[in-house]
């Protein structure tokens, strides 16, 4: 064998973090496609959070709220570009993955970049944003109705055994 040649359990083995990219990808495509079809009721999710309007209206927190609706509009906005840039950088880094399936090590490390990317962007979504600035900041893990901590966790562990998996093939 030479370097460029890969067993099949290699080939088996990384085609595990190519399936967990190429599912953060569809995912992101389906999120983009909800928030653009129904952009009311996701707006609706967004403008709840920054105004706490059903958390437990604690005085030590709620002078964090943001009520202007031009600031509702333009965090939405910027989720919405992330979640384009997840689905973009995902699906990028699954195609580069899958054509190298069988490339050597060097090459194959090469090609992960973009999957890469694709993790980090989808960390910044769902942890940074939605666990952060919503759950931490906003306090919507008070909310019955507006809360995403039990998604966004889903997605976050799936994305860093995403992660770990890609660095490990």
């Amino acid at each position: 064998m030479t370097s460029a040649d890969i067993s099949i359990v290699e080939i088996v083995f990384r085609l595990i973090p190519l399936l967990i990219l190429l599912g953060t990808g569809a995912m992101g495509a389906i999120v983009v496609l909800n928030n653009l079809t129904a952009p009311s009721a996701n707006m609706s999710f967004v403008r709840h959070i920054m105004t706490m309007d059903t958390t437990n209206m604690d005085q030590g927190t709620q002078w964090r709220e943001i009520k202007s609706p031009f600031l509702h509009r333009a965090a939405y906005g910027s989720i919405l570009v992330l979640e384009v840039a997840v689905t973009v950088l995902s699906l990028i880094g699954s195609y580069f993955l899958a054509i190298n399936l069988g490339a050597g090590q060097v090459v194959w490390d090469e090609a992960k970049l973009f999957g890469y990317l694709g993790f980090l962007a989808a960390l910044v979504v769902w942890f940074l944003i939605i666990q952060v600035v919503g759950a931490e900041w906003f306090v919507s893990w008070q909310s019955e109705n507006w809360n995403a901590i039990r998604d966004s966790t889903r997605i976050n562990l799936i994305t860093l055994a995403g992660i770990i998996i890609l660095r490990l093939a």
